[in-house]
C-alpha cells in the first residue's frame, strides 16, 4: 500500500511538470508571435492613400517617417475612378489604408508625400512619408490623400524596347545609308571641334565672365542674408503693412457707412443754397434804383453820425476845460464840497428841507 501511494505521487509530480512546461511553451510562443508580428493593442489612426499601382505592397507592410516605423498597412482594395481628369488617377487604381500610431499624427500633414519604396534592392515594399512643412492641417481619420506613384519597371522596359525597335528599323531601312549617316555625324563633330578650337579664347572669356557673375551673385545673396537675418525685420514690416491695410479697410468701411448721410446733408445744403440764391435774385431783380437810394441814404446817415460825434467831442472837451455851467460844476472843487455837505445834512436831518430851526 505504501509503495503504490509513492508511485501515484511521483506520477502526479511528473504530470504537473509536463503541464507547466506546456503552458510555458505556449506563453513563449505567443510572445514570439506578438513580437515578430508587431501586433499592437492600440487602434491607431486610419486614413487612405490612393496610388495608380501598388508595386508589390502587401497588408502588414511598414509605414515609416524618416526611416522610423510609425504604423502599418491595414488593407488594399481596388477602386473604380470615373473621372480620371480631376482625380489624376487611372480608371482602375488602388486605395491603401494606413494605420498610424496617434503619437506621430502631427508629423503627417495633408500636403505630405507618400512613396512606395523598399529598404535595399531586394527589401519588402513599404510606404515612406515625407513632410516638407507644417503649413497644412494634420491628417485626420478617414482622410483620402493622393500618393506618389512608384516607377513601373515593366513600362520602362517596354518603352526602351520600343526605342530599340525604332533604331533597328532605321538601320535596316534600305533608304537610309548607314555609312553616310556615320560620315555626316563624324563631319559634324569635326566642325564642332574646329569651331571650339578657333574660339577658345572667346569661350574662356565667356566662362570667366560667367564665373565672375556667379561670384557676384553669391556676394549679393550673402548681402541679402546678412541684411535680412532670420527674417524678423521682413516679418515685422509685413506685419505693419497688414496692420495698416486692416486700419485702412476699417476706415474705408466707416467712411462708406457715413458717406451716404454726408451726401444727403450736402445735397440738402446745396438745395437750401439754391433756394436762398433764388430768393436773393427775386429780391434784387428790378430794385437796383431802390438799393442805390438806400445806399446813398446810409452814406448820408453815416456822415451825420460823424458830424454828431465831432460835436459831442467838442462839448466833452469844453466841459473838461471848465467851460459852461456843467464844466464849472465839474471843475470847481468848492462847489463839489458844498454839494457833498448838503447831501450829508439832508441825509442826517431831512426835516430841514421843510423848516428852519
Amino acid at each position: 500500500f505504501g509503495k503504490s501511494t509513492i508511485m501515484q505521487k511521483k506520477e502526479t509530480a511528473i504530470e504537473v511538470k509536463v503541464g507547466a512546461l506546456v503552458l510555458f511553451s505556449l506563453a513563449l510562443l505567443t510572445a514570439f508571435v506578438l513580437i515578430l508580428g508587431d501586433f499592437s493593442f492600440n487602434d491607431g489612426l486610419e486614413f487612405h492613400v490612393q496610388f495608380d499601382n501598388a508595386a508589390g505592397l502587401k497588408p502588414g507592410a511598414d509605414v515609416a517617417i524618416a526611416g522610423i516605423t510609425v504604423g502599418s498597412v491595414s488593407s488594399l482594395k481596388f477602386i473604380r475612378n470615373e473621372n480620371t481628369a480631376e482625380s489624376n488617377l487611372h480608371a482602375v487604381a488602388v486605395q491603401v489604408t494606413l494605420r498610424l500610431n496617434p503619437t506621430y499624427q502631427d508629423s503627417v500633414r495633408r500636403n505630405s508625400k507618400f512613396y512606395i519604396t523598399t529598404r535595399g534592392l531586394l527589401g519588402e515594399p513599404y510606404i515612406e512619408i515625407a513632410t516638407a512643412s507644417f503649413d497644412a492641417q494634420p491628417v485626420a481619420a478617414g482622410d483620402i490623400l493622393r500618393g506618389v506613384d512608384p516607377p513601373r519597371m515593366e513600362l520602362i522596359v517596354a518603352k526602351a524596347s520600343e526605342l530599340l525597335d525604332i533604331v533597328v528599323d532605321m538601320l535596316d531601312d534600305p533608304d537610309i545609308d548607314t555609312s553616310e549617316l556615320v560620315t555626316s555625324t563624324t563631319y559634324f563633330m569635326k566642325n564642332v571641334g574646329g569651331l571650339v578650337g578657333e574660339n577658345r579664347e572667346n569661350l574662356d572669356a565667356s566662362i570667366d565672365n560667367l564665373r565672375i557673375t556667379t561670384e557676384q551673385a553669391n556676394q549679393l545673396l550673402a548681402t541679402f542674408n546678412t541684411v535680412l537675418g532670420d527674417g524678423q525685420q521682413v516679418r515685422a514690416i509685413l506685419g505693419d503693412a497688414q496692420t495698416a491695410t486692416r486700419s485702412a479697410r476699417n476706415i474705408a468701411g466707416k467712411l462708406d457707412n457715413r458717406f451716404d448721410p454726408l451726401m444727403e446733408d450736402a445735397t440738402a445744403a446745396l438745395s437750401s443754397t439754391r433756394k436762398i440764391t433764388d430768393s436773393a435774385e427775386r429780391i434784387l431783380v428790378g430794385r437796383e434804383a431802390q438799393i442805390g437810394s438806400a445806399v446813398d441814404n446810409l452814406h448820408t446817415s453815416s456822415e451825420s453820425l460823424v458830424t454828431i460825434a465831432k460835436d459831442g467831442e467838442q462839448i466833452v472837451t469844453k466841459i473838461a476845460a471848465g467851460e459852461g455851467t456843467v464844466g464849472a460844476l465839474l471843475a470847481d472843487r468848492e462847489i463839489y464840497e458844498d454839494m457833498k455837505e448838503l447831501l450829508r445834512i439832508i441825509k442826517q436831518q431831512p426835516w430841514k428841507i421843510l423848516w428852519k430851526e
